[in-house]
């Protein structure tokens, strides 16, 4: 098992878990404090795992220590201006893909098509930050566009609130950010409790089969979630 994730919490990470870490440089044509932010900088898509051509390019040696899987660059350029910084930014859950579609990476929409997912468009361009993915069938969000999207489609969602999670520059970060997924785990940037809806977002996870760590006793922090390969 190796995880994608942010050079500011790989380190921790790995010592944390024991899982390898592969730290993700800072990307300049990112915002400063989402510039290493793993749900901003690849989309993950059965074995492909796609990237801006140039952060590519300048990490080669990185990226290809990454085996069994394929890397596709995207045309698409990414900006500091939201929506062109979005361009990578999928939320997976099962077959299906939520996306701001105008603003996402072709590549990513013409695999997802080719391959059986359902492409759903949000409002929310920040759909993979703003959603904790638990299983196929079970989500949590912060967002109350995504949940009514998420509802629709039969994913048991919670809806939480997002801001005593931290992500300096920003008023708040998102839950998605702030975790992830593997194993019937979910590994979390910091304490869960320090969220007024820590009980709950406990309560529901582990009824979903799933174990809570808490990586720190600090305060949740958003550093863009891990991206887990096989």
């Amino acid at each position: 098992m190796v995880a994608l994730l942010s050079e500011d919490i790989a380190l921790n990470f790995e010592k944390e878990t024991n899982i390898k870490a592969i730290a993700l440089p800072k990307y300049q044509k990112l915002d400063t404090p989402v510039s290493s932010h793993a749900d901003m900088l690849a989309c993950v898509l059965k074995d492909h795992i796609f990237l801006y051509n140039d952060y590519y390019n300048k990490n080669k040696e990185l990226f290809n220590l990454i085996k069994g899987y394929k890397i596709v660059l995207v045309e698409k350029e990414c900006q500091k201006e939201y929506p062109n910084d979005i361009g990578l930014n999928v939320l997976i859950i099962g077959n299906k893909i939520f996306c701001n579609i105008d603003h996402t990476a072709k590549e990513i929409l013409k695999f997802a098509k080719d391959n059986g997912y359902e492409n759903f468009n949000v409002k929310q361009g920040y759909s993979a930050c703003s959603t904790l993915v638990i299983d196929e069938k079970t989500a949590i969000t912060g967002d109350k566009g995504m949940y009514k999207v998420l509802t629709k489609n039969r994913i048991n969602t919670l809806l939480v609130s997002p801001i005593q999670i931290k992500l300096p520059g920003y008023n708040h970060g998102f839950i998605g950010g702030s975790v992830g997924v593997c194993n019937n785990k979910a590994y979390f940037f910091g304490d869960v409790n320090t969220l007024f809806d820590g009980e709950k977002i406990i309560n529901f996870i582990e009824n979903s089969k799933c174990e809570v760590v808490s990586l720190s006793k600090n305060q949740l922090s958003d550093f863009g979630g891990i991206k887990f390969l096989a």
